[in-house]
């Protein structure tokens, strides 16, 4: 997770080890998509398949950070200009971040954004006295944010059609329906695909 701290040459934002709290429920796996060419680049175009999981992480003071770990409408293009896959070509590109949280979701205090109460019942004097913050929390809705990904090809098995590497993931944490700012979060793992001939 990416953190500002105040040390004595200023605000530097640097990231800071998490530790993963669910368990192995944070793989994403059976994506399906296009691998064209576009302009000369090879591009990975997302469609299908298990693309996102709720994910929990725990700061070092025990702050917990809900994120939604996704790749949907993922468009990943090569670095360089080639029609080969091979190790050491890295693609990257965007793709969207849906609310953690559906619709249907309620708060504790009954509110959400299809279905409950539309503010706080306990609390109509901070409401009529226009805090912003409450003004959040009461108002909820559901963001799609941007998140970005870079792959790299580390290794290539033509025989079988696989290849697999390693990749870094930038990417928001949940915004609770809008009442929170969201914390930049920096995701690093593995990967592994097989590739199709049409």
């Amino acid at each position: 997770m990416l953190e500002e701290k105040l040390t004595k040459t200023g605000l530097v934002t640097e990231p800071v080890n998490t530790k993963v709290t669910t368990r192995q429920t944070y793989v994403l796996t059976g994506i399906e998509g296009d691998l064209v060419q576009d302009g000369g680049k090879i591009a990975f175009i997302e469609k299908d398949g298990i693309d996102y999981a709720p994910t929990t992480v725990q700061l070092p003071g025990g702050e917990r950070v809900p994120f939604l770990f996704t790749v949907k409408n993922l468009v990943a293009k090569s670095d360089v200009s080639t029609s080969e896959i091979g190790a050491g070509l890295k693609l990257s590109g965007g793709f969207k971040v849906p609310s953690y949280r559906t619709g249907l979701f309620l708060d504790p205090k009954g509110r959400g954004t299809t279905t409950g109460y539309d503010q706080a019942i306990a609390l109509p004097a901070m409401q009529a006295g226009g805090d912003d913050q409450m003004f959040k929390e009461n108002n909820k809705k559901f963001d799609v944010l941007d998140g970005s990904i870079e792959l790299k090809v580390t290794s290539v098995n033509a025989a079988l059609g696989e290849i697999g590497g390693v990749f870094v993931q930038k990417q928001p944490s949940d915004t609770d329906l809008g009442s929170k700012v969201p914390k930049d979060l920096l995701l690093k793992g593995s990967w592994f695909a097989t590739v199709n001939e049409q």
